[in-house]
C-alpha cells in the first residue's frame, strides 16, 4: 500500500512537471504492485468517523487509504475526474494481480530460444509494464504498444516506459487496423484469448 501511494504521487508529479522520472523515481514507480486484493479501498475513508465501519483485519490500512484518497483528490482537476480515478481503481481490485518477473522472463527466454523474432510487441493488459520490461530486454528496439485500463496504473506505465506507445483504456478499444500486425502478444490472464485471436503468437499466462 505504501509503495503504491508513493508511485502514484510520483506519477502525478511527473505529469504536472511534464518530465520523465529520474533514476530514484523510476525505482519507486517500479515498486507499484496494483490494488488487487486490497479491498480496503472499497470502504468509506473520507473522515475519522468512517473508521468505525472498518473490520479489525483492515483497520491498519484506514490511514493509508485516507491518504490515498486525499492524494488523488488533490491532483484531480474536478470532482468528476476524482470520481473517475477512484471508480477505475476500485474496479481493479478483483483483477490487478501481476505475474512475477521470473515467470515472465522464462516465457520471453523460451520464445527467443525457439527462434521467435519480435519486431512488434503487444501488451494488452500491461499493469506497470513487467512484460514490457522483460521483452524489451530480450528484443531491444521492438515496436511496443501497451494497453492499461486503470487510469492511475496507466499513468505509472507511461511514466516508466516513455519510449513505447501507451493506451490508457481497455484493450477491446484497439484500432482494427492493428489486426495481424504484432509478432507477439503477451500478457496476464485478465485478457481473454478471443481478444488476441488476430495475432500471430499469443503467450497468455
Amino acid at each position: 500500500m505504501r509503495d503504491n501511494i508513493e508511485a502514484i504521487r510520483i506519477a502525478f508529479r511527473l505529469d504536472v512537471e511534464k518530465r520523465p522520472p529520474n533514476d530514484i523515481e523510476s525505482i519507486a514507480l517500479g515498486k507499484y504492485a496494483g490494488f488487487g486484493g486490497l479491498k480496503c479501498i472499497l470502504n468509506d475513508a473520507n473522515e475519522l468517523a468512517d473508521a468505525a465501519k472498518w473490520s479489525k483485519s483492515d483497520i491498519e490500512l484506514f490511514a493509508p487509504t485516507v491518504e490515498l484518497r486525499r492524494l488523488i483528490h488533490d491532483y484531480s482537476k474536478s470532482d468528476k475526474e476524482f470520481a473517475a480515478y477512484m471508480d477505475s481503481l476500485k474496479a481493479s481490485v478483483l483483477t490487478a494481480f501481476y505475474t512475477p518477473s521470473p515467470v515472465i522472463d522464462a516465457l520471453a527466454d523460451t520464445l527467443r530460444e525457439s527462434g521467435v523474432k519480435v519486431g512488434s510487441f503487444l501488451e494488452p493488459s500491461a499493469g506497470q509494464g513487467a512484460f514490457v520490461d522483460s521483452f524489451l530486454q530480450r528484443y531491444p528496439g521492438a515496436e511496443t504498444l501497451a494497453f492499461e485500463k486503470d487510469l492511475l496504473t496507466g499513468k505509472i506505465l507511461a511514466a516508466l516506459h516513455p519510449s513505447i506507445s501507451t493506451e490508457i483504456k481497455g484493450f477491446e478499444k484497439i484500432d482494427p487496423d492493428f489486426e495481424g500486425y504484432f509478432d507477439v502478444a503477451a500478457s496476464n490472464i485478465p485478457v481473454s484469448y478471443t481478444h488476441l485471436r488476430a495475432h500471430e503468437t499469443c503467450a497468455d499466462l
